[in-house]
């Protein structure tokens, strides 16, 4: 007998009509198996899907995140996007807890805006020079500001400094090099790019996904990552305003707010543009 399972569409990082990244929410997922979670977010195909699980005492629901390719301990567009919907189902207040398998997320709502709390931040050394990162990139050795770094505050990701704004927008990876230089592990090949100037940053990410360099439009994890690395290093306190998705016609904005003692919050705008049922035979 065929079973269903409501979803939900959302956009996260949306402020205007048709931007922000798409995320599909299975608002009950119980009785999927882990194969069945990784073909449905195949038939998605979108950057992620979520399946929300029961919650706990200290959380009113789990999720379980998946790339069309495999799962995630953590990412945060999909937790932001699983904040708002159950949020609206289930009306929790503005102040709830998610469980991911990277951790406890706080969430919060004000105003309209969906903030989480990310896990402390670590930082290692990746071992690719300016040089290397610059050829990865299809820029000049002078627009890389800083040589990458891996940060992992739930998702580890290379980050990468750049020198200007345009030279963000500017960057085309090379395939080849993006899988030598990026490459976590295999499979997993990622890069964040970005430049701050007068509290704004202007960012983008790339990841490695069957045989092409995919780019992101809104990336919560690494905005994690890039507030995480400002903590590490010193620049906190600090409020910016995150710009990612011009490059692909996908505006998206998201708000990171470093406190002196080093916490970090992203936060972001979600729009609900479609509902219905997965039928699986």
């Amino acid at each position: 007998m065929s079973q269903t399972y409501p979803y939900r569409i959302v956009n996260v990082f949306a402020e205007s009509r048709f931007g922000g990244n798409p995320l599909a929410v299975f608002t009950d997922a119980a009785g999927l198996s882990d194969a069945d979670m990784q073909l449905i977010a195949r038939q998605f195909n979108l950057s992620e899907t979520v399946f929300i699980h029961p919650g706990d005492d200290a959380a009113l629901a789990s999720l379980r995140i998946f790339t069309p390719s495999y799962e995630l301990p953590f990412a945060g567009h999909p937790t932001i996007g699983s904040a708002a919907v159950l949020h609206a189902l289930r009306q929790p207040g503005d102040v709830f807890t998610l469980r991911t398998q990277a951790g406890l997320i706080p969430i919060t709502l004000d105003d309209g805006v969906f903030r989480l709390t990310a896990v402390a931040a670590t930082q290692r050394a990746a071992n690719v020079g300016r040089a290397e990162a610059a050829a990865m990139l299809g820029l000049d050795e002078a627009d890389i500001a800083l040589a990458p770094v891996w940060v992992n505050a739930g998702s580890e990701q290379m980050l990468i400094r750049l020198a200007s704004r345009e030279a963000v927008l500017r960057a085309r990876p090379d395939h080849t090099l993006f899988t030598r230089h990026a490459t976590l592990r295999p499979g997993r090949s990622i890069a964040y790019l970005w430049y701050q100037a007068g509290g704004v940053a202007t960012v983008r990410l790339f990841f490695e996904q069957q045989g092409s360099v995919i780019e992101d439009p809104g990336t919560g994890s690494a905005c994690a990552n890039l507030g995480g690395w400002c903590a590490l290093n010193g620049l906190a306190p600090l409020s910016w305003r995150i710009e990612q998705g011009a490059a692909i016609q996908r505006p998206n904005v998201l708000y990171l707010d470093v406190a002196a003692d080093g916490c970090v919050q992203v936060g972001g705008k979600v729009q609900t543009v479609a509902e219905g049922v997965f039928t699986l035979p």
